[in-house]
């Protein structure tokens, strides 16, 4: 039986995101993206009518990767969970996501991307901006989470993550010891957490 040829949709897009990550977005050619998944320039116009059009499916791609993680890893706990068993959950998700997708976590976080994403991809870059600032604002009202605004808070947690992935892009979070990786997760919650009073 001859191996199934791998969909050329998915190929183009999981090139286009390797080299978006190396390169940025503004950086990477259509005829580079066609070299490395290994077809004629033509090939991706007959699934991406544009560059714009193959970022906007590459970013979204990604987004939902990333959702689908931090669904799964939320969803691992049960209902009751604290502020703090909750931010584990959610350290998780970005950990799995960025350890099993390494090109899209570095598209998605080291670059910005306003100068082509269209609605569709901005409602879905929203979404997970809404589920974190939920999670802040919940953290709050609990007492667990330090006071200010919600998005700052994210910004800081989640440049904290992007840096330490950048710290270790060669080798992936993969090559870190389990106890690092639990160290840079408690100095990460001890950035949003509130510090009892003295």
């Amino acid at each position: 039986m001859t191996p199934r040829k791998p969909d050329l949709a998915r190929q183009l897009l999981d090139a286009a995101t390797a080299l978006f990550a190396e390169r940025t977005y503004e950086g990477t050619q259509m005829p580079a993206v066609a070299q490395r998944a290994g077809v004629g320039v033509g090939s991706i116009y007959r699934y991406f009518p544009s560059k714009e059009a193959l970022g906007n499916a590459a970013f979204q791609h990604a987004k939902r990767g990333l959702l689908d993680e931090l669904a799964d890893a939320l969803g691992d706990g049960g209902p009751g969970a604290s502020t703090r068993e909750e931010f584990g959950r959610f350290w998780c998700g970005f950990t799995r996501f960025a350890s099993s997708r390494p090109d899209a976590f570095v598209f998605l976080e080291h670059q910005q991307h306003d100068t082509f994403l269209d609605p569709e991809s901005l409602a879905l870059a929203a979404e997970i901006d809404r589920i974190a600032a939920d999670f802040i604002a919940r953290g709050q009202q609990a007492g667990a989470i330090r006071d200010g605004s919600a998005e700052q808070l994210v910004a800081l947690a989640i440049g904290a993550f992007t840096g330490l992935v950048k710290l270790h892009r060669t080798e992936g979070l993969g090559g870190i010891s389990p106890d690092a990786l639990a160290q840079a997760e408690e100095a990460v919650w001890d950035l949003l957490h509130r510090k009892a009073p003295r």
